[in-house]
């Protein structure tokens, strides 16, 4: 049996959810020089000395390097630190990884043995010996089912980079003290649960795929997905929490990769390593959404050089299931943008008083309906649906034959409020009680500017300019 070769996945990401996620991944960060050696006698350690700190410099002034600066100073043991992760970087590159504690390994250490046995034939034209006699039409069908098992097979091995390299190694250097501020689980926690989704797909669908070609010589059969794609949803679920949470992720990778010259020197250690086959971090965090994304196009392929109709249907049916899965995703998404959305929104906006208290027992009485929740559920509608912010601006009203006040409006999905900016704070303060949509009712005026606004209780006439923000 020959060794397969991972196929390179540098496909364009298509798909329900790809608009989300091409901003996301942006690979583009500063590159280090080379720090330390690989492995030993490796043609990259070869004549690569170890990385040599710039000491600091001498105090002519007091003569001596710590001269000004005491020993517990934070440069030197910033110094110091870059010098032990150097060494214990050499250590691994030399030595391997060391594996890890019994409480770590049952997370992150998944089916060890099952994903060295992982090997497959170059060719699916090696497990069809009567290949040659096949149709055109069959061909192209075999070649396709052939690329959704190697590129299943691909993936599963970059998943594997990230606990086993990156993940690993991290938390071996938190043994000893070293990067302890970063959280492994704020940046791979969830992966993990991928890897064990996608090993049981191998194990229950693809496996089986391959295991009947080899005993019978028959071409795959794409009817075996079946099982796998129709229950896509319940087998893949922990990609709604890895989608959820990329973009965060993402960010404090790249922040961190920016900010903490050691975790910078981990990361590029960890691009260099040999087992990494050159994959940067911000590659790897965003391979998950490109390979969920990725199933639709790999089943229509197949689809589209199945010449018989019973499969055709079930092939739909399947690609069908999956998409259902990505709108699923896209929704959650979405609901969690417009809740960060809406949060940010009601950081700006401060209490609503609905009396000036006089005293101190009616502020303590007053104080349960003084509560302005924006991001709880709106009333008479489904729970999907959230309150968003739609327009705000600065407007001049006009409340009876009172003069006019400058005020500041912001329009919600199913509210507006009334607020006046605070000079010395941050927060708007709201001046009126908040009108809800329904019970207005609104005349446009013929100056084009104006906004007659009838509240259910009293008639207000608001004035001024046409404000800013998104409108549906």
């Amino acid at each position: 049996m020959k060794g397969f070769s991972i196929p390179d996945e540098g496909h364009p990401v298509h798909g329900l959810v790809a608009s989300r996620i091409e901003t996301y991944g942006d690979s583009s960060h500063h590159r280090l020089q080379d720090l330390v050696p690989f492995t030993k006698n490796s043609p990259q350690s070869r004549g690569l000395s170890p990385l040599r700190l710039k000491e600091p410099e001498p105090d002519k002034k007091h003569g001596g390097y710590f001269g000004s600066s005491p020993l517990n100073s934070p440069k030197v043991k910033e110094v110091a630190k870059a010098r032990q992760l150097e060494m214990r970087l050499h250590t691994f590159s030399m030595f391997g990884m060391p594996r890890l504690p019994p409480e770590d390994r049952r997370y992150w250490e998944i089916g060890e043995s099952w994903y060295r046995g992982l090997t497959i034939e170059k060719s699916w034209i090696e497990l069809v010996p009567g290949h040659k006699e096949m149709s055109r039409e069959l061909c192209h069908q075999q070649e396709a089912l052939w690329e959704l098992v190697t590129t299943e097979l691909s993936y599963i091995r970059k998943l594997k980079i990230m606990t086993d390299l990156l993940a690993a190694g991290l938390l071996n250097l938190q043994r000893v003290g070293l990067l302890t501020e970063i959280p492994v689980e704020s940046l791979f926690g969830n992966v993990p649960n991928l890897i064990r989704a996608h090993q049981s797909f191998w194990e229950e669908v693809l496996g089986p795929i391959l295991k009947k070609t080899r005993v019978s010589g028959q071409p795959l059969d794409p009817l075996g997905l079946q099982d796998g794609f129709l229950t896509f949803s319940q087998r893949f679920q922990p990609y709604v929490q890895y989608c959820l949470r990329v973009k965060q992720t993402m960010a404090y990778a790249r922040e961190q990769q920016e900010n903490n010259p050691l975790f910078q020197t981990y990361v590029q250690w960890c691009e260099k390593h040999k087992r990494s086959g050159r994959q940067q971090l911000s590659d790897l965090l965003i391979k998950p959404h490109q390979r969920i994304t990725k199933y639709p196009l790999l089943l229509q392929a197949v689809l589209r050089k199945t010449p018989e109709p019973q499969v055709q249907d079930a092939l739909s049916s399947m690609v069908s299931s999956v998409e259902a899965f990505l709108h699923h995703i896209n929704s959650q998404v979405r609901q969690g943008e417009e809740h960060d959305s809406l949060a940010a929104a009601a950081q700006r906006i401060g209490p609503y008083e609905v009396l000036e208290p006089s005293t101190e027992e009616i502020e303590k009485n007053l104080r349960p309906f003084s509560n302005l929740d924006l991001t709880s559920p709106m009333l008479g509608v489904d729970h999907q649906h959230t309150r968003q912010l739609l327009l705000e601006g600065s407007v001049r009203m006009k409340e009876g034959r009172e003069g006019k006040v400058d005020v500041y409006l912001f329009l919600f999905s199913d509210v507006i409020l009334v607020t006046k900016p605070q000079r010395k704070a941050d927060k708007a303060k709201v001046i009126r009680p908040p009108l809800m949509l329904e019970k207005l009712v609104c005349q446009a005026l013929r100056d084009p500017s104006m906004l007659f606004v009838l509240p259910p209780s009293s008639s207000q006439l608001s004035e001024g300019g046409r404000g800013r923000g998104k409108q549906e």
